[in-house]
């Protein structure tokens, strides 16, 4: 564990009405076969503080949301009898077998493609979240370092935390399987993670999730643009198509920084940070993930549409513009016009 040496700053957790009842960690070796548990008491407030800040991250995310196959899978069925009190805390260890033996086995066959798990931290909570109750699995980053004293290699735990993966589980008043949210560092959920060893099942599926985020987004985002600026909800909505036909993984808040965030409306007193603001309850409200792989096919809007420049004089777009290829502009006498960037229309005016 780490020293005070490797801590940077005084760790401080959110205070809120979040209860943990019970916690338990395990550093997983894939090469040893073999997972140790760590003890830590109360008192050892750097640590606590250090679990305490991933437990709330963890709980005021959202995620993926997924379904169990069966109550009797292992995992399932192990949190769900400790959350009715059926079972002491302390099987958790078996979710730590199992994600061992279902790691090593994926560490197997990626090796071939020279890539590696990242090991990590497991950590496993039961928690009261503003009285919603939750069993919290997650992934945490660890490190090595030089310690500044004695020089010697020693591992730790980072003040800025990285969480790999982690699932929410979230129980009803009943004690029953309410909502599954998953999360993954990386673009897309790895498989091994919510199948291999959660055994669970998506929500919906990666098309009904492409055609809703799209359709939801132009519904309540692009067209109340709309309503202020024309010229912005176009630029806008090409922006859009090109983000959901050029990107492989779907990310909400990675749309909001590639689309919304600094754009420079067109209209003057357009508040964009509105409509980013009601960007990011969007899934939440209208049931979609926030993060799930895009299913190009799905999206059929094309961008055709004339617009009249002057009684003699039509701008046809018949597909996706590039952002920067048609700008509003004005010349030197301050007169309204538009610059469109065409090395083959400069030549057809003489150029």
């Amino acid at each position: 564990m780490a020293d005070n040496n490797n801590l940077q700053q005084e760790v401080a957790f959110p205070q809120r009405d979040l209860q943990i009842h019970s916690i338990s960690s395990y550093t997983l070796d894939l090469d040893a076969n073999k997972h140790t548990s760590l003890e830590a008491s109360e008192n050892q407030a750097d640590y606590m503080n250090f679990i305490h800040g991933i437990v709330h991250e963890i709980s005021i995310q959202g995620g993926r949301q997924f379904i169990f196959n069966s109550i009797h899978t292992e995992v399932v069925n192990i949190v769900s009898q400790i959350v009715k009190g059926d079972i002491d805390f302390r099987e958790v260890e078996a979710i730590a077998d199992r994600l061992l033996r279902i790691e090593v086995e994926a560490q197997e066959k990626i090796s071939k493609l020279g890539k590696q798990l990242h090991e990590g931290l497991l950590i496993i909570s039961h928690i009261t979240d503003r009285n919603i109750e939750k069993i919290i699995i997650c992934k945490a980053e660890t490190l090595s370092y030089i310690e500044r004293k004695t020089f010697t290699q020693q591992d730790g735990f980072p003040l800025k935390k990285k969480i790999f993966k982690s699932v929410q589980i979230i129980f009803d008043n009943d004690k029953n399987i309410q909502d599954i949210y998953v999360n993954d560092i990386n673009e897309s959920i790895s498989k091994y993670w919510w199948d291999s060893f959660l055994e669970l099942a998506k929500k919906y599926e990666d098309e009904e999730n492409t055609k809703k985020a799209f359709t939801i987004i132009e519904s309540k985002i692009l067209n109340a643009i709309r309503k202020e600026s024309n010229i912005d909800f176009w630029n806008l909505r090409n922006t859009t198509i090109h983000y959901f036909r050029s990107n492989e993984e779907f990310e909400m808040q990675d749309y909001i920084d590639k689309c919304l965030n600094g754009y420079v409306p067109e209209k003057e007193g357009l508040d964009i940070d509105k409509y980013i603001n009601r960007a990011k309850e969007l899934p939440a409200k209208f049931a979609f993930d926030p993060q799930f792989s895009l299913v190009k096919k799905a999206i059929t809007a094309k961008i055709k549409r004339t617009i009249t420049l002057h009684e003699s004089i039509d701008l046809v777009l018949k597909g996706e513009v590039n952002p920067g290829t048609i700008e509003s502009a004005r010349n030197d006498r301050q007169e309204k016009g538009i610059f469109i960037k065409t090395s083959t229309g400069f030549e057809e005016f003489g150029g």
